[in-house]
């Protein structure tokens, strides 16, 4: 199987495309806008930030729960942003981005079975294409969700099994076992940055159980892709586990803490069921649901029919291949035997792991880039003739993609710089902690201010002031009570008398009638108030 064709101009075009692809999918960010949407607002900046500048003990949650997760896919793009202007990282994070059009390209073209090398090499260059315009796909380009980011290390590692499938079923153990275990490196890697790609691990390793080859050689190259995944997960993820299980007990805190009962968190798991389906009925037939109810998944609106085009159509292609060999009518073979079982094997069990365990079409959003080669996989599997097969594709394709509305995750016009905020003159910065409050995405401004100053949050989505069973309350309230100098409240301004009401349980007043705005460019302008201490009041008066 090759990556890419032998003749000249085929070659020629397959290497234009690598190469073009990505910029100018780094274009099209550019003119979607500079991204502004929550998470970077509440802990891709503020978390790169706290790693470069050794404020990981000086700082107690000011990007709430997020504070522990993982910074370091946002430490490229903070670099990015913070060098360079807006305009200029927006389009080296763009194509970076356009990395997954180069993948897929590479993918499709190592599997497809039809027309010559040049017909070849256009199918391959218009599903790669696609894999960049599905609605959730597209939705991310530019932002810092990272979906498209780890998404490269899921598709390198299909690139790499694709690539090697020959060797793999029938070559060689020692270098099959090695491309196996280079494939699972890719994968962990992915999963190291961004634990919910462990959907993907699991499939592309359980997958290697469908593959046309001897049961000890599925196996062995099953575990040493699992071997290799555990190698990247170490690369990527290693550092922050254990900084976790120093710091807190729990590797992968607070997450899963129900087992590793870290005394500073609750025993909860910390899942996000906030989009898991209404009923069991529901979760099995989730595709047909979701696609036209989208807020069920995520937090913006989107259309794309490629997960319920799949749905539909695998299982159903699946049991006529089944007929058709019974009544000896061949399958179409749009696309290599080996790569079709092993990638739409990997599709399904990853799809299984998502509806059981997240439901957030953001993490399906690999997936999602898959989706038009899937579709082609799962057309040529149908005992018809290939014309026949090549039009149904081609229809369910257009379908997809004449449908397909992009996702919002909220955007600005491009300034000259990503990040700005004018934080208003204080006095003492070394004598001054700033509290923060509310449960809006407001960390963003943390670097604005000046550096010796510590950010403490007393409310968040992972800590109240009046919390029971979390024993991180102790944590923050000996920092708040140990600090002798002044304080100051950071929080939006409707968030402000709630910000009161948190600072009051920790005995503090927060003088409302005295705030300073601090306006930025990616929100609304923040709320910068004096607080004193109640017992210092109570003296006072005396």
């Amino acid at each position: 199987m090759t990556l890419l064709p032998t003749a000249r101009r085929p070659r020629t075009a397959a290497l234009a495309f690598l190469l073009l692809a990505p910029p100018l999918y780094g274009l099209l960010g550019l003119a979607l806008g500079m991204d502004a949407n929550w998470d970077l607002r509440n802990y891709h900046w503020y978390n790169a930030y706290a790693l470069l500048t050794g404020r990981l003990g000086m700082d107690m949650l000011p990007a709430q729960m997020p504070s522990f997760y993982n910074p370091l896919l946002d430490v490229p793009f903070y670099l990015l942003a913070s060098h360079l202007p807006a305009r200029a990282a927006g389009f080296v994070w763009g194509t970076l981005h356009g990395l997954n059009l180069a993948l897929a390209f590479l993918l499709a073209h190592a599997t497809l079975r039809v027309g010559g090398a040049g017909r070849r090499v256009a199918l391959a260059a218009l599903l790669a294409v696609m894999a960049g315009f599905g609605g959730g796909t597209l939705g991310l380009l530019g932002t810092t969700f990272h979906d498209n980011m780890v998404s490269l290390g899921v598709l390198g590692a299909l690139v790499v099994v694709a690539g090697s499938l020959p060797r793999l079923i029938d070559g060689p153990v020692p270098g099959a076992l090695v491309r196996a275990a280079a494939a699972g490196l890719l994968a962990g890697a992915a999963m190291g940055m961004k634990n919910p790609t462990v959907i993907y691990a699991v499939g592309l390793c359980l997958a290697f159980l469908a593959l046309p080859a001897r049961p000890w050689r599925r196996l062995w190259l099953a575990f040493l892709f699992g071997v290799g995944v555990l190698g990247g997960l170490a690369l990527c993820g290693g550092f922050w586990m254990a900084h976790l299980w120093v710091e807190y007990g729990n590797p992968v805190f607070p997450h899963m803490n129900q087992i590793f009962k870290s005394p500073f968190a609750a025993l909860s798991g910390y899942v996000n069921v906030g989009f898991f389906p209404d009923s069991r009925l529901e979760r099995l037939l989730f595709p047909l649901v979701f696609p036209f109810a989208p807020l069920k998944v995520g937090e913006v609106a989107f259309f794309d029919l490629r997960v319920l085009v799949l749905f539909l159509l695998v299982p159903a292609a699946a049991a006529l291949a089944l007929l058709g060999r019974v009544f000896r009518r061949p399958s179409a073979g749009l696309t290599d035997t080996a790569a079709s079982r092993y990638l739409l094997t990997a599709m399904a069990v990853t799809y299984a792991l998502w509806v059981g365990m997240f439901c957030i079409y953001r993490y399906l959003v690999p997936l999602e880039m898959l989706a038009p080669l899937a579709i082609v996989m799962a057309a040529g599997l149908l005992p018809v003739p290939r014309r026949a097969a090549l039009a149904l594709a081609a229809a369910l394709l257009l379908l997809v993609q004449a449908t397909a509305r992009p996702a919002d995750w909220g955007r600005v016009p491009w300034g000259e710089r990503w990040v700005e905020a004018a934080v208003p003159p204080i006095e003492d910065p070394d004598g001054t902690m700033v509290l923060m409050a509310g449960y809006w995405a407001i960390s963003h401004v943390i670097p604005a201010f000046p550096p010796r100053i510590p950010f403490v949050r007393i409310q968040s989505n992972f800590l109240q002031p009046d919390s029971v069973g979390n024993g991180y309350l102790a944590l923050m309230q000996d920092k708040v009570g140990a600090h002798r100098g002044r304080f100051l409240m950071l929080s939006t301004i409707p968030d402000t008398p709630g910000a009161a009401k948190a600072a009051a349980l920790l005995g503090l007043r927060v003088a409302q009638d005295n705030c300073r705005v601090i306006p930025n460019n990616l929100g609304e302008p923040l709320n910068l108030c004096a607080v004193q201490r109640m017992a210092d009041l109570e003296r006072s008066v005396d």
